[in-house]
């Protein structure tokens, strides 16, 4: 980088303590955020903080030094976070400091319209080049608005800071002071190994994402495990208020190229990058990543002109209703509202868009381990998104979709998705309210749902059905599998015309433990849009070694190859589970059920009992004994 811009401003270069002198006491003053934190800067303020009385220090997410929020320099500043970082959440808990709950995308506007004014912004800038101009690197966010409002504007050129692209220069005519000071940036912490919890969220998030998707991921263990499960993706796009290493990796891997974002086409667009210096690296001088500031990445209308926007934020708790908290645990504050209700609510707006809300099931305190889905919201917690607003929810046990749907189908897919032992407590919870049946059954809890025995059947028609274990939440769809069964696949699979399957008879269709009975649907659509396409189910008799098997495939999927598939893997299953013989009894105009049982390479045997005929398949190596 060539030395000339200081001879465009040789007056504007001070040392640091002359630099912060010109914070007067009373002011607010604006620091960069998170690794883009001027850290020189800071520790030189706070060394002069006898003279700043009453000063008020503004900033979104705090990684480094903050020593402003130690409770011997109170007296002199009053921090204001917009989003609670670790190194001011007792302060802020304490009433040393002060947490401002407002949208991330909304920031920009308080700073310009002097709602919030801002008298000095403290910030790391890379250095300028030739002509002056200097970039804000990985910090952009509402720091770029806080230079462009701020009174007095103090920057570190600091030669670690990336010369990122973007909307995120600034002259050095725009500055008043220069301090050249080089440190390393503030880098993420690195998560430790990635747990079991961790690998079967992301596993269920990235059934959610198709090739062409654009991404917002975050940081922290669930964004880093999704992107290294979306390897075999192909030309996803990112559109994210911050991105860490694991969006380095997808771009270095191929996967992300941005050729089908419908806004800034073939660009890796974020507001503030936290990571590695690998990441920092990558960053510098690169034209795929362009930096912009927060009021454009996390603009709700912004996020919504992109097709197939896919948004996953985290959450401290979520109530049986869906009402989803992030910020807050009771009373406690905790983070902040950040960039989670924007992009929840442009994803929603978005064609094809989809808001998600991932999060373990389950959370240590104290006081042991604790439900993150909750009868009702712990007393003090505050709602970011609206029960009106959720969509998905995930956690480690599956994927439950809530928009549009009732309080008794909501409650049921989250009590569905929750840690089994605290199903039961939430299930009586939900029959207290009033928004379940008073009826309404559970699986014992000591048998966890089995995600092993999730997959995919590609139909001869290239078509595609998602067939996962039943969950007692998969009422409603059984019951319109049901009713749209024409009256001669009624009368092959229940051997009656069966006219009607009320909820009393359809739930102990739904609610299976999973170790003494099985059962499969077949789901086809887009998540959210999902039919039961087919269901197939053994239940073992007393012994544990035989068990009958059944299943049903709706009109429009018979012939296409999806009732072998069932068979085959209810025999895998059982198999699995200690099974040996399998019997089932089929009408003897079901030709299409007979071929498939003498087919399957077990040893069969039938025998005719008037209109039904009774077969019994055992596993050759039992026939071998």
């Amino acid at each position: 980088m060539s030395d000339k811009w200081r001879d465009l401003c040789p007056d504007k270069i001070v040392n640091p303590i002359d630099a912060v002198r010109h914070i007067r006491a009373g002011d607010r003053v604006f620091i960069g955020s998170a690794c883009g934190e001027p850290q020189e800067l800071v520790r030189v303020m706070a060394e002069a903080g006898d003279g700043l009385a009453d000063t008020e220090v503004v900033h979104v997410l705090t990684l480094g030094v903050a020593p402003y929020a130690h409770p011997k320099y109170a007296q002199n500043f009053r921090p204001n976070a917009f989003f609670i970082g670790n190194a001011v959440r007792d302060a802020v808990n304490q009433a040393r400091a002060d947490y401002t709950p407002i949208f991330l995308s909304q920031v920009p506007g308080l700073f310009k319209s002097h709602r919030i004014r801002i008298d000095v912004a403290l910030i790391s800038v890379s250095p300028p080049d030739a002509y002056g101009n200097c970039s804000l690197g990985v910090s952009v966010d509402i720091t770029k608005s806080a230079v462009e409002s701020a009174r007095i504007v103090i920057a570190q050129v600091n030669h670690h800071m990336p010369r990122a692209h973007g909307d995120c220069f600034l002259n050095v005519k725009d500055i008043d002071f220069i301090v050249e000071h080089d440190e390393p940036l503030l880098e993420w912490p690195i998560e430790p190994e990635h747990d079991e919890v961790t690998a079967r969220i992301a596993q269920h998030l990235a059934r959610l994402i198709p090739d062409g998707a654009t991404l917002q991921l975050g940081i922290g263990r669930i964004p880093d495990m999704v992107a290294s499960m979306l390897t075999d993706k192909n030309d996803l796009g990112i559109h994210t208020e911050m991105f860490s290493d694991g969006v380095l990796k997808l771009a270095q891997q191929g996967v992300v190229t941005g050729k089908y974002k419908t806004l800034d086409q073939g660009k890796i667009v974020g507001s503030f990058a936290a990571g590695s210096h690998e990441l920092f690296e990558y960053m510098n001088d690169n034209p795929s990543i362009e930096m912009h500031p927060s009021e454009y990445t996390n603009n709700p209308v912004v996020i919504s002109g992109h097709e197939n926007m896919i948004a996953i934020n985290s959450a401290l708790e979520v109530d049986l209703t869906g009402q989803v908290v992030a910020d807050s645990i009771g009373q406690l504050l905790y983070s902040g509202i950040g960039g989670h209700a924007d992009f929840i609510r442009g994803a929603a707006l978005a064609k094809n868009g989809k808001p998600i809300i991932a999060m373990p099931s389950t959370a240590e305190t104290p006081d042991g381990l604790r439900s993150r889905i909750m009868a009702t919201l712990q007393e003090g917690a505050g709602v970011i998104t609206t029960r009106g607003d959720t969509h998905y929810i995930v956690t480690e046990y599956g994927v439950a979709y809530l928009h549009g749907k009732t309080m008794r189908e909501r409650a049921m897919s989250l009590i569905s998705i929750a840690h089994p032992d605290f199903r039961s407590e939430l299930l009586h919870a939900a029959k207290r309210r009033r928004i379940v049946y008073p009826n309404q059954i559970m699986p014992p809890a000591q048998v966890p749902y089995p995600s092993q025995y999730e997959d995919t059947f590609t139909a001869r028609s290239g078509e595609q059905v998602f067939v996962r274990p039943i969950r007692p939440d998969d009422e409603p769809m059984m019951r319109e599998m049901f009713y749209d069964f024409s009256e001669q696949t009624k009368y092959l699979r229940y051997h009656a015309a069966l006219k009607s399957m009320p909820h009393s008879k359809l739930q102990v269709f739904c609610t299976v433990d999973y170790s003494s009975e099985m059962a499969l649907i077949g789901l086809c659509g887009k998540p959210g849009e999902e039919q039961v396409v087919g269901v197939g189910r053994y239940m073992m008799d007393a012994e544990g070694q035989s068990a009958e098997v059944a299943f049903a495939v709706a009109d429009a999927w018979q012939r296409k190859g999806l009732g072998t598939y069932f068979f085959n893997r209810l025999v895998e299953i059982g198999r699995e589970n200690g099974i040996q013989i399998f019997h089932a009894y089929v009408l003897v105009e079901n030709s299409g059920m007979l071929k498939i049982f003498h087919r399957s390479g077990l040893v069969v045997e039938t025998v005719n009992e008037g209109d039904v005929v009774r077969v019994e398949m055992k596993l050759p190596e039992v026939e071998d004994k």
